[in-house]
């Protein structure tokens, strides 16, 4: 019989988002109802997205790589196979919303996203290599953190977190449910293609660019990388 639920932090080492909930959930006794695994302890030592690869693009992973999060990859997909559930915890410095990521072309009904109190969930097949990619019983929760006070997010992501545990342990007819707007990312504005004023745009405030309308996500968030921002549609 598997484990119920695997919760993933610091799959990127400086977003701890994850470890701090976590924190909060061991000071309510909660933790008896799941277990915690770091994703990247070297990057989270260090304080940095990765150490030689992106650890949430290196799935399904490879045992014998000279990459160290190819070889993470393969460790935490073996561990997490043995859940029924999986939340990998992230976090935007960009970004201003809460959203649940599938990194799959379309939703599956293995995983309950309508226990998850969250309002909009992106179906994001494309890059691939994340966990959920993989892995039917997994999706990742993004919080945006920009503007907002520490404690009042990791309060927010806290609450999530804890309302999911009661939901997946709860008799069938007394989960509560919460209804899903839901987005598919597409494709990416890269700085070449765009000559405006990147501080119009919004992310969830559709948009006209070059003719083509889409909802943006992650305005500036990478931005070093040559991205504006990804587009979606509802």
């Amino acid at each position: 019989m598997k484990n119920k639920l695997l919760v993933i932090c610091a799959t990127h080492g400086n977003e701890r988002i994850g470890i701090e909930t976590v924190e909060r959930l061991r000071a309510k006794k909660l933790d008896c109802y799941f277990d915690c695994v770091i994703g990247n302890p070297l990057a989270m030592e260090r304080n940095i997205r990765f150490c030689d690869c992106d650890l949430n693009r290196s799935y399904p992973g490879e045992k014998r790589s000279g990459l160290y999060e190819k070889k993470r990859a393969c460790e935490i997909l073996s561990m997490a196979e043995g859940y029924e559930y999986v939340l990998d915890m992230h976090e935007a410095s960009c970004g201003t919303d809460n959203f649940i990521i599938i990194p799959r072309k379309r939703r599956n009904k293995v995983f309950p996203i309508d226990l998850i109190d969250l309002e909009v969930a992106l179906l994001w097949p494309d890059p691939v290599g994340p966990l959920g990619s993989v892995l039917k019983n997994a999706v990742e929760l993004e919080f945006g953190v920009k503007d907002k006070g520490r404690e009042a997010i990791i309060s927010v992501a806290t609450d999530i977190v804890e309302k999911f545990i009661l939901g997946i342990y709860a008799d069938a007819l007394k989960q509560k449910k919460y209804p899903k707007k839901i987005y598919r990312v597409y494709g990416k504005l890269n700085k070449t293609d765009f000559k405006g004023d990147i501080g119009r745009l919004k992310d969830f405030e559709k948009v006209n660019v070059n003719g083509e309308n889409f909802y943006p996500l992650l305005v500036g968030q990478y931005l070093g990388e040559g991205v504006v921002c990804y587009k979606m549609k509802l």
